[in-house]
C-alpha cells in the first residue's frame, strides 16, 4: 500500500502542528523584492535580452509587483504536501503548472533544464571576468565569503550607465539587470538580502536557451516543499507573483478587489505584449490584523467548495484567453507542453510536474485516487550545499 501522507514531511508540518499539536502560528514572510525603482530598465537592454526568451517576464515585473498578501499565502501554504506537490482542499488537489508558467510569466518551457554547478570555487574571479567587478573580500581572511552580491553593491556599482557606452558594456549591464531582477523575483530565497552568482553564472551567454518556465516551477514547488515545515519566523521565496495570481484567478479566499490597470506600452512589438498577470497590474491592499486574517482565510480554505473555484480561468481548450485580445503571444505559444509528466530542474532542485492529480484544472476527467509518482525524499534532501 502507498501512504499519501509521509510521516517524514508531517511531524515538521505546519498544519500538524496547528492542529495536533495546538500551537498558534504566524503568517510567514514573502521574500519578493518585486520594486526596481533603484534599478531602472533602459530601452538599450531590450535587444539584448530578447533572445534569452525572458523579456515579457521582465517587462511584467519592472513595472513593481501588486500587492500581496502574506495572510493569505501562508493559510494556502498550509496546505501544500510535497509528497504530491499540490495544495490539499477540500475542493479537491490544486497545483499552479506549466500552464499557469506560460500564462501568467510568459516564459519559455522548451530549451535546455537549467543545471549547472552550483560550486562557489573561483567565483571571484568568474564574476569579475564576466563583468568587470565583483564584491570585496572579507577583512577577515577567516570568513567565508558568500557566493554572490549584496542587492546595494549591484544597485551601487550599475544602477546608472557611464557618460558614454559602447555595445559591450551595455551587454554587461543586461546581464547584471538580469541577475539583480531574476534574484529578486523569479529565484527569490528565503533570505532575501543577496543575488546568488549561480543566476548570473547562469546569464554568460544571453542566447543560450534556457528552459526558464520550467526551473522558475523547480524552484517554486522547493520553496513550497520547505516553508510548509517552517514553525518559527520564517518566509517563503519563489516566484510570488506567479502563486498570487494562480490563486487570485482560482479561489475566492484572499482574492483582492482589481482597479483600472496601468497603460501598457509594448512599442509595437507583439513581443512586448503584457502576460495573463496584467489583469492583476493595480489591486487592493489588505489592510487589516494578518494574525487575524490568517485565521479567518484558513476557515475559509476549510469550507472552500467544488464550486466557488474557478477551475479553467484562462478559457476552454481551443478558446484560451478569449479575455485578453492583446495577450504576448508567448503566453499560447507552448500549449502542448502544459500537460506533460516530466521533471522540473532547477539548478540543485529537481521536483516533478504531476498535472495527472489535477486534470481538473484542464478541463478534463480527474481519476479518483490519480495514478501515484513517488517524489522521493533523497530528491527533496538535495540542496546548494
Amino acid at each position: 500500500m502507498v501512504w499519501l501522507l509521509d510521516d517524514y514531511y508531517d511531524r515538521e508540518h505546519r498544519a500538524y502542528h496547528q492542529a495536533e499539536l495546538g500551537k498558534v502560528l504566524e503568517p510567514l514572510k514573502i521574500r519578493y523584492h518585486g520594486s526596481m525603482r533603484d534599478m531602472p530598465y533602459d530601452e538599450r537592454y531590450t535587444e539584448h535580452i530578447e533572445p534569452t526568451g525572458l523579456l515579457p517576464f521582465i517587462l511584467l515585473v519592472s513595472r513593481g509587483p501588486p500587492n500581496m498578501n502574506a495572510a493569505a499565502i501562508s493559510a494556502l501554504v498550509d496546505r501544500w504536501r510535497p509528497e504530491t506537490h499540490t495544495f490539499h482542499l477540500r475542493a479537491g488537489e490544486m497545483t499552479p503548472t506549466l500552464q499557469d508558467v506560460s500564462m501568467i510569466l510568459g516564459l519559455p518551457i522548451d530549451g535546455e533544464p537549467l543545471c549547472m554547478s552550483t560550486g562557489s570555487d573561483g567565483w571571484h574571479q568568474q564574476m569579475e571576468g564576466l563583468i568587470g567587478m565583483a564584491p570585496p573580500e572579507p577583512e577577515d581572511t577567516a570568513m567565508r565569503a558568500p557566493a554572490g552580491a549584496n542587492y546595494k553593491w549591484i544597485k551601487d556599482n550599475f544602477a546608472e550607465y557611464p557618460a558614454e557606452v559602447d555595445r559591450d558594456t551595455v551587454r554587461t549591464y543586461t546581464k547584471v539587470y538580469l541577475w539583480y531582477v531574476i534574484s529578486r523575483t523569479l529565484f527569490a530565497d528565503s533570505g532575501g538580502k543577496l543575488a546568488q552568482w549561480c543566476w548570473l553564472k547562469a546569464l554568460t551567454v544571453l542566447e543560450h536557451k534556457w528552459s526558464w518556465g520550467t526551473a522558475a516551477l523547480a524552484y517554486l514547488y522547493r520553496q513550497l516543499d520547505d516553508a510548509c515545515r517552517r514553525t518559527g519566523t520564517a518566509g517563503i521565496g519563489g516566484c510570488m507573483l506567479l502563486l498570487f495570481v494562480w490563486s487570485w484567478e482560482r479561489l475566492p479566499v484572499g482574492r483582492p478587489v482589481q482597479y483600472l490597470k496601468r497603460p501598457w506600452d509594448d512599442h509595437g512589438n507583439v513581443v512586448r505584449e503584457p502576460t495573463w498577470a496584467y489583469f492583476w497590474d493595480n489591486v487592493s491592499e489588505m489592510t487589516n490584523d494578518p494574525a487575524i486574517m490568517y485565521r479567518q482565510y484558513t476557515e475559509e480554505l476549510d469550507t472552500l467548495t467544488p464550486e466557488q473555484v474557478e477551475w479553467e480561468p484562462y478559457g476552454t481548450r481551443g478558446h484560451f484567453a478569449m479575455q485578453m485580445q492583446d495577450i504576448n503571444p508567448k503566453c499560447l505559444e507552448e500549449v502542448g507542453f502544459w500537460r506533460m509528466r516530466c521533471p522540473l530542474i532547477c539548478m540543485w532542485a529537481v521536483e516533478y510536474h504531476m498535472p495527472q492529480r489535477m486534470m481538473t484544472q484542464f478541463g478534463l476527467f480527474q481519476e479518483c485516487p490519480p495514478e501515484w509518482q513517488d517524489t522521493d525524499r533523497a530528491l527533496h534532501r538535495l540542496d546548494k550545499k
